[in-house]
């Protein structure tokens, strides 16, 4: 039956009995949707009181509630989006979404994502968390949709790891590309694919970033076409590591004035107990290993990967971003980590002309272990932003985080906020955090804001900064030696990220990343002569 017939325009009150020849599961369908639509209408009458536009927006999502007999993909159509978009009070939200979001989607994550924006505005230098990170790049830009033609003509065999040759995924324009992927190795029980391939589905898909996201989370949700899904079963181990190249092509399915490619791709991988994986993510630009330097393409990346650890479960997760210095890069990371469960994370940042991380780690079990270090390199004109939250609410639990950031130009910024938050019940821990940062030019940036709360009494818990130019006691040191000036300020300044750089895995990925940041460092005239 149509489900406007149950109810008419006044509908039916919340424990109305349908009597009608149906399946069992139909009917709960429809009795899911009565309940649904009637729950709006009850809070769009509260809000009447209150708010006469709030109101309206939820006069139309229970209109939606209504007409969509509470299944099927009703999201997925462009007279749909359309209408969620009419819910958005932000105009440039809205615009984006409009040209980003009108095809096919994940439903469920859609859904959220209309809800959460639906009121949200863009951020900008007044909210603290973007205090010292402007926005402008990406708010005079009119994002679109990305061409999926262009990524017909991408060579992704620069960005390959001799150990992952059989467990690869391609993500362009955050579409998968199953000619440019290979998942022969992964094992028989071990499950790594697409949402929308219909195999597999995914309970935590969405749940941390609606609860802990922000506005960028939520255009993910709502941009967002499919999702790579790992699922790691009870004692199994990825062989070889999970090797997720997402490139970006800067081919815009629009050519209006500012339009910016779009994509918006997202990750969730659950570890059941016991279970291991090893993942290595990289973004780029589609065009080459190192951007051209005399037109860096201007596009936006915006991904969220969502990570969840089981009881004893552990990850090692290397991440890579190399994206154009015309890109916008922002990208949230969301773990959650039960008893016993490891994190450990080894990031390398040096593209974008903006690049924001939300790195957020929460323990939720007793005797977790979180190990977190990342390596920034900012040169002309580059703001890249780290922004990371670990929560401790269990006792035993450890985490250590060390955060080295290389300005390189004048015209450069580097931002780090670190929250590092230890609850009351979270006794005996240890929590070590440091930032250190080196300005290699004069009128260099960094913007550093470490944060330890403490509630418990009973923990072991350090944190610190350091913000300098090399030091003149070392560069003596080393000239000392035999060695020139030049000689020796090049292994200061190449050694500096050595440390994080050492926790990557792969030879050949660390050679990549050594060229990268010779290849940075050159551009801003830093002539590494070691």
């Amino acid at each position: 039956p149509d489900v406007n017939t149950l109810g008419g325009p006044d509908f039916l009150p919340v424990g109305s009995t349908i009597v009608c020849n149906m399946s069992a599961c139909a009917m709960r369908a429809v009795q899911a949707s009565v309940a649904a639509a009637a729950g709006a209408d009850r809070r769009c009458q509260k809000m009447s009181q209150k708010n006469g536009a709030a109101a309206a927006t939820w006069r139309g999502r229970a209109a939606r509630v209504r007409t969509s007999g509470g299944g099927g993909r009703a999201a997925t159509a462009e007279g749909a989006a359309a209408v969620e978009t009419s819910t958005v009070e932000d105009k440039w939200i809205s615009g984006s979404l409009e040209r980003c979001a009108a095809g096919a989607g994940i439903e469920r994550l859609r859904e959220a994502g209309y809800t959460q924006l639906a009121q949200a505005r863009m951020p900008t230098r007044r909210n603290e968390e973007f205090r010292f990170t402007d926005l402008a790049p990406l708010i005079a830009a009119s994002p679109v949709a990305a061409d999926p033609a262009a990524a017909a003509a991408v060579d992704a065999a620069a960005w390959t790891l001799q150990a992952a040759d059989a467990t690869r995924v391609v993500l362009i324009d955050g579409v998968f590309c199953a000619d440019k992927s290979n998942l022969s190795g992964v094992g028989e029980d071990i499950q790594v694919g697409m949402l929308s391939a219909g195999a597999m589905s995914c309970a935590a898909l969405g749940v941390q970033s609606a609860r802990r996201g922000g506005v960028l989370a939520g255009l993910n949700a709502a941009m967002a076409t499919d999702a790579v899904v790992v699922n790691v079963p009870v004692g199994a181990r990825l062989a070889a590591p999970l090797h997720i190249v997402q490139l970006s092509t800067a081919a815009a399915a629009s050519t209006a004035p500012g339009a910016m490619a779009t994509s918006a791709p997202r990750v969730v991988i659950v570890l059941a107990e016991g279970a291991e994986a090893d993942v290595v993510e990289e973004f780029a630009f589609a065009g080459g290993a190192v951007a051209d330097p005399v037109a860096d393409p201007a596009y936006w990346h915006n991904g969220v990967c969502e990570i969840v650890l089981e009881k004893d479960a552990t990850v090692t997760h290397t991440m890579v971003q190399a994206q154009s210095r015309g890109a916008v890069h922002t990208r949230a990371t969301y773990v959650s980590q039960a008893e016993g469960s490891s994190y450990a994370l080894a990031e390398v940042s040096l593209g974008g002309q903006l690049g924001r991380h939300d790195l957020v780690v929460e323990q939720v079990g007793a005797r977790t272990v979180t190990e977190l270090a990342c390596f920034v390199l900012a040169g002309e004109g580059q703001c890249l932003d780290l922004h990371s939250k670990v929560t401790l609410d269990h006792e035993e639990g450890k985490t250590n985080q060390i955060h080295k950031c290389i300005v390189s130009a004048a015209t450069g910024r580097g931002v780090f906020d670190g929250n590092v938050q230890v609850n009351k019940l979270a006794q005996r821990t240890a929590a070590g955090q440091i930032s250190r940062n080196l300005l290699l030019v004069p009128k260099a940036t960094v913007n550093v804001k470490p944060n330890l709360q403490i509630v418990a009494d009973d923990v072991v818990c350090t944190h610190g900064c350091t913000v300098s130019d090399l030091e003149e006691e070392e560069l003596f040191y080393i000239q000392s030696r035999g060695l020139s000036p030049a000689i020796a300020r090049s292994l200061l300044v190449a050694g500096f990220g050595l440390e994080i750089v050492s926790k990557v895995r792969g030879k050949d990925l660390k050679e990549r990343i050594a060229a990268l940041i010779r290849a940075s460092l050159d551009r801003d005239n830093v002539k590494l002569t070691v």
